[in-house]
């Protein structure tokens, strides 16, 4: 004998039938069989893509500019240790002359937040091309861009919290002018008269602008 579709009573589900399923338009029925959290979307699979490669390029960086930073180090010609000041006012002093004469690259920032800076001198300023009234309240997301190890100056910054006096690192800032250049930077606490933690210094050191950094490498 030949195997037989069952008959179909109209108006009533036949049990031994599968369940049709319509097509509609509605994304109700599509999604109800997938969790939301589970389901991979052209735009999710971007994001994720997106993400992975900040990571793998903010892991480059920091490898590439703690190479810079061991190398600049063992270079004689280059001034990688600095006496850091101890407390706002012996960062940016009242006195004018004291504070632009001083051959230091200074710029003081909160420590809260997102450490925003105070104020500079002229040093600083003709380092980065900002003067010092453009700079205050702003954060230091103007000095950064694609290369910067953002990595390196986490970690920079974290070491200071857990008690360090100073903080080294190599990165890559931004001019007002566009221009790069390979930052040695050096970064310390400042306190009150009661050893409180008010603030962050930080000294900027050009070890060569972007195009002649490779010599490090």
């Amino acid at each position: 004998s030949h195997f037989q579709t069952p008959t179909q009573v109209p108006g009533k589900a036949n049990p031994s039938s599968p369940p049709r399923i319509h097509p509609t338009n509605s994304t109700h029925h599509s999604t109800m069989s997938i969790p939301a959290d589970q389901q991979t979307t052209p735009i999710k699979k971007y994001q994720f893509v997106r993400r992975l490669k900040s990571r793998l390029a903010r892991r480059r960086i920091r490898k590439e500019d703690e190479k810079i930073l061991r190398a600049a180090r063992d270079d004689a010609t280059i001034q990688t240790e600095f006496d850091l000041p101890k407390t706002v006012k012996d960062a940016l002093p009242d006195d004018a002359e004291k504070k632009n004469n001083d051959g230091r690259a200074i710029v003081v920032t909160e420590c809260t937040g997102t450490f925003n800076m105070i104020g500079c001198n002229k040093a600083w300023e003709n380092l980065c091309g900002y003067a010092e009234c453009e700079i205050q309240g702003k954060d230091s997301s103007i000095l950064q861009g694609p290369e910067t190890n953002y990595d390196g100056l986490r970690d920079a910054v974290s070491r200071l919290f857990e008690g360090e006096q100073q903080a080294t690192v190599v990165t890559t800032n931004y001019r007002k002018d566009g221009s790069r250049f390979k930052n040695l930077l050096t970064l310390g606490p400042l306190r009150d008269d009661n050893g409180k933690l008010t603030h962050f210094v930080a000294i900027l050191k050009n070890i060569g602008d972007v195009k002649d950094a490779p010599k490090y490498h």
